[in-house]
């Protein structure tokens, strides 16, 4: 009870009403008392300069006639007054010429430190100095002057006991007043509480009851104050909350409902999940992984539970690619679609697989973080095997069916000689149609037996550093004249950060022959020819991640162009637009731009010229793997 009471909100209002009195006193009594001690010091300050004035006003007489008689009567005149201690006159050489108190001391030089600062000082001053007898004094000096020359100096001490006994008499009755202000104020404080309190007490148990359940609670106002104000809304509340008790009840019944629907639709989502061949993994905002689906977890060999939590740089360490494609996707918030890499399983074993990844959004487009699904594509692989392997003997018998028609001429007139040697040969003219035609036809076989050779056996390649635009120079000096004679314009652009790339000098230089030979073939009456050399992001290779910066070297002519229908053949052997064309020179071009694992590519519009690009490693694989490499010797 005793805790209860002093811990009420009644308790609290008195000790605040008081506390706050309290302050208010404090700050009226130190402002009071400041200015009443100011006024009673500056009072008797001005009580001790006017007496000090007055001595010197009445010591100019005896001063100029040298009446000393004279300057200890006002000497004692003036110390004669209330609260004065002493009174001094001294001559212009600082010596006693009169003394109130003690007599004896005439023509004496006083040497403590006041008596020198009033000696010394150009006007009047004021000093405290402190006497064993009579305590705290003011003294007060004045010079006397006589025709502007000083001739002496007087000198009245001030007693402070008086004024300290009226300060200290105004600070009681300034304590008086504050004491009984405290004690109406706390009397008033007590009604005020109490007043406040009883209602707010009734409102407190009312609220307690509500609490415990009992809903029939109500409060009569008896006043029309904020009081009774707040009794009436409480009475309304009670009302309100009944209300909303039962829609609350009324709501929770339809949240169960809805709860149940939700772990119904997540427990059918989970089974689609489940039930999915395709791997799906989230990553969170911070690159965590948070799901993984069985499919996923059969994948990399995984499970979920020692996965989740994990950065997903740190699970997929195996798969670098697929960690920076999901990081990429968090960071760059762009979808990306259909990206092959290979997915190391936890076992080690590859899995050659298709890579999506999209941002993941919740509500309102909230971001949580990146979705990505891949694919396993063993299967596709394996077909796309067999295609591939169906392409390579389509391209067989194609190459075969292209040989043949390419050997059946020289052979038909190598067949038809042979069938005249045997009657003809005494005949000279035969003789020389003979020599110039059989080896003719034979060299002619001899290249395009090469040419396939060159084409299907693998070529030895010295990598070495190698400057792009030095190269293409030296092609374009090859073919000085032939420039020269057509009417060529050549545009040079070479990018001037683009570093040496790894390449075989001569392999290289005889496929940009082929391609500068058949943009020439395609301008007989002039033109232009651009040549470039600059950064490639490997849009060529499958999208932006498929091996990182690469180098391309574009070569475009403003000739005839190619047929759209012609675009798809233009790289396969014995395919030719040209007459007398082997269609060798584009399919050894592509062979070698393969060895060096970069790729070409042409874009052509009939009739506006044709564009071939292209697109080096700056480091090929191929460099390491057949020990051409100089740097390992």
């Amino acid at each position: 009870m005793r805790r209860w009471r002093v811990h009420s909100l009644r308790a609290r209002l008195l000790w605040a009403t008081l506390l706050v009195v309290a302050v208010l006193m404090a700050g009226v009594l130190l402002v009071v008392e400041w200015h009443q001690r100011s006024a009673i010091i500056v009072e008797v300050e001005r009580r001790g300069e006017v007496l000090a004035r007055t001595l010197a006003a009445m010591s100019y007489g005896p001063f100029l006639f040298y009446n000393f008689t004279a300057l200890e009567q006002n000497v004692a005149r003036v110390a004669s007054e209330d609260d004065v201690v002493y009174a001094i006159a001294l001559d212009a050489e600082g010596r006693v010429a009169a003394h109130s108190r003690h007599p004896e001391w005439v023509g004496d030089i006083l040497a403590g430190d006041v008596d020198r600062a009033a000696v010394s000082a150009p006007g009047s001053i004021t000093q405290h100095t402190v006497n064993r007898r009579e305590g705290a004094i003011y003294d007060f000096a004045a010079p006397v002057f006589v025709n502007g020359a000083r001739w002496g100096t007087v000198r009245v001490g001030l007693s402070k006991h008086r004024m300290e006994a009226q300060i200290r008499r105004t600070r009681l009755e300034l304590a008086g007043l504050t004491i009984v202000t405290m004690l109406a104020a706390a009397c008033a404080a007590a009604v005020i509480a109490r007043r406040i309190s009883k209602p707010v007490q009734q409102l407190a148990e009312g609220a307690a009851a509500l609490a415990r359940g009992e809903w029939n609670q109500r409060i009569e106002p008896t006043t029309d104050d904020e009081i009774g104000r707040l009794a009436t809304a409480f009475n309304h509340m009670v009302a309100e909350l009944a209300q909303q008790r039962v829609d609350l009840e009324d709501a929770n019944t339809e949240l169960r409902h809805g709860f149940e629907q939700l772990a119904d639709l997540k427990t059918y989502t989970d089974n689609i999940l489940a039930s999915l061949t395709s791997g799906i993994v989230t990553v969170d905002l911070d690159g965590r992984v948070v799901t993984l689906n069985p499919a996923a977890e059969l994948m990399t060999g995984f499970f979920v539970g020692e996965v989740r939590g994990r950065y997903c740089t740190e699970v997929f360490a195996h798969t670098p690619d697929l960690a920076e494609l999901l990081m990429e996707t968090l960071a760059n918030r762009v979808l990306v679609a259909g990206v092959r890499v290979t997915l190391r399983r936890r076992n080690g074993r590859g899995v050659p697989v298709e890579l999506s990844a999209a941002p993941l959004r919740g509500g309102e487009g909230k971001e949580l973080g990146v979705i990505g699904v891949f694919r396993d594509l063993t299967k596709v692989q394996q077909l796309e095997d067999r295609l591939r392997r169906s392409d390579r003997l389509a391209a067989i018998g194609e190459l075969a069916a292209g040989l043949a028609h390419e050997i059946k001429n020289p052979l038909t007139a190598l067949l038809t000689f042979s069938r005249h040697l045997s009657r003809r040969f005494e005949n000279p003219e035969f003789r020389q149609k003979f020599l110039s035609v059989v080896p003719r036809e034979l060299e002619r076989i001899n290249n395009i037996v090469e040419r396939l050779l060159e084409l299907a056996r693998p070529a030895p390649l010295t990598f070495k550093p190698l400057r792009l635009p030095a190269l293409l120079e030296r092609v374009l000096e090859l073919y000085g004249d032939r420039l020269e004679a057509q009417s060529v314009r050549v545009t040079r652009d070479w990018r001037r950060d683009v570093p040496a790339v790894w390449a075989d000098q001569e392999a290289l230089y005889r496929a940009l022959v082929n391609l500068v030979t058949n943009a020439l073939d395609a301008m007989p009456r002039g033109g232009s020819l651009a040549l470039r050399v600059g950064w490639s992001e490997g849009e060529l290779l499958g999208g932006p991640r498929a091996g990182g910066r690469r180098v391309a070297i574009e070569v475009e002519d403003s000739g005839m162009g190619i047929a759209a229908a012609d675009l798809d053949r233009v790289f396969n052997p014995f395919f030719s637009t040209k007459e007398g064309g082997t269609g060798l020179g584009l399919a050894l071009t592509q062979k070698i731009v393969e060895d060096h694992g970069g790729s070409i590519d042409v874009r052509s519009v009939p009739g506006a010229g044709a564009l071939f690009r292209i697109v080096l490693p700056l480091m090929p694989d191929v460099a390491l793997d057949t020990g051409h490499d100089d740097r390992l010797g």
